[in-house]
């Protein structure tokens, strides 16, 4: 347990298997209307964790003489390691689970959430996952499904106590935390903002030292770059406190370096399909060609961020698809891309974040130039 900044505490639990249950951070804010955001892993080895953490809190506080409730509870968004802890935080802390209205369509039972994480037939990931060089890992996600609830020791949530906006100002403790919709690591994912410290609890998408994960069918590269884009233009940030990881003390420039990684990591991707010819190129060659002498283990990884990236690159027709043997393949789009960048680009040497542009009109943010 550590206070990361005056009234905010970082409570770090850890999974029992690290590959598969990295560290995270769960914040939390005591007072007569206190918060905690993010759950983390509902497993009776990380509540016991979280309990420790949070009587660490109430300690600090009856040093302090101040109160030490938790009136709600408010994850980040419906992944595993931020929700599946919200029923055992209820039920010793007394605190009210709060969700926006996509979380709890998400995780309200079993069948919702897996329903949520279906395919989508419309992308190409989705088609994909549906031909039969994508069976094999569909069959085997599915299979370990079960698995994977037992290890994160997952608890859905039919009746949430209040549904949140996505717009919504809470107060907590006299301070006003304003949620934000910042979807592209997940679609329903929030983050909390307090413009008079300049902190911004921000989940998953920006962290210190490690790229965030993105994946169909939840994540969405655009919306992911126009989230970065937003948080950059937050007035007075200061500071990001993720879900993973120590804080990130310089936000934008932590955002610019995301930005020019994930242009740069488009491009290889373009590239490898603009040299494949008119024949075109498998999602599967694609990852062996960019991950050459790796594993197995790094392919499964990685294929998930490459899928991510042709369906960008294929509805902003940079790319296209075509059938070759029966297969998808990947082919030189319509849009030719030498003479406008894929992705707002900066250099990582900036402080600052000049040019957070996506060229479809549909995609400007507030307070974007051009």
């Amino acid at each position: 347990m550590e206070e990361i900044v005056p009234g905010v505490f970082r409570i770090l639990q850890k999974g029992r298997i690290h590959a598969f249950m990295p560290p995270v951070n769960i914040y939390a804010m005591p007072g007569r209307d206190g918060l905690i955001f993010d759950a983390g892993y509902g497993t009776r080895h990380a509540v016991a964790q979280l309990r420790r953490g949070l009587s660490q809190v109430a300690a600090v506080c009856r040093r302090r003489g101040l109160p030490c409730r938790f009136a709600r509870v408010l994850p980040s968004h419906a992944h595993p390691d931020h929700f599946a802890g919200l029923a055992a935080i209820s039920r010793f802390t007394g605190a009210e689970i709060w969700l926006t209205r996509k979380m709890a369509d998400r995780i309200g039972s079993r069948l919702t959430y897996r329903n949520a994480y279906a395919t989508d037939p419309t992308r190409p990931s989705g088609q994909i996952r549906k031909s039969s060089a994508g069976r094999w890992l569909t069959i085997l996600e599915s299979g370990s499904e079960s698995l994977y609830e037992k290890l994160y020791g997952m608890y859905f949530v039919p009746r949430p106590d209040r549904i949140v906006s996505e717009r919504e100002a809470l107060t907590v403790n006299g301070r006003q935390w304003q949620v934000i919709a910042t979807p592209g690591h997940s679609d329903d994912h929030i983050g909390l903002y307090d413009s008079d410290s300049g902190v911004l609890l921000g989940g998953d998408n920006v962290l210190r030292s490690v790229t965030t994960w993105l994946g169909p069918p939840g994540s969405d590269l655009a919306a992911y770059v126009r989230t970065l884009c937003l948080m950059a233009a937050l007035p007075g940030l200061k500071l990001i406190l993720g879900a993973h990881g120590s804080p990130v003390t310089d936000p934008r420039q932590r955002i610019a370096d995301i930005l020019e990684w994930r242009e740069r990591r488009t491009r290889q991707v373009l590239d490898a399909v603009m040299e494949a010819g008119p024949g075109g190129i498998g999602a599967g060659r694609l990852v062996r060609q960019l991950y050459r002498g790796e594993g197995l283990g790094k392919w499964y990884m990685a294929e998930g961020w490459v899928m991510l990236t042709l369906d960008y690159l294929v509805e902003s027709q940079r790319v296209r698809t075509i059938r070759n043997r029966g297969r998808l393949r990947f082919v030189r789009g319509d849009h030719a891309p030498e003479d406008r960048v894929l992705l707002p680009l900066v250099s990582p040497h900036e402080r600052q974040v000049p040019s957070c542009r996506i060229h479809d009109p549909a995609h400007r943010i507030a307070g974007e130039k051009g």
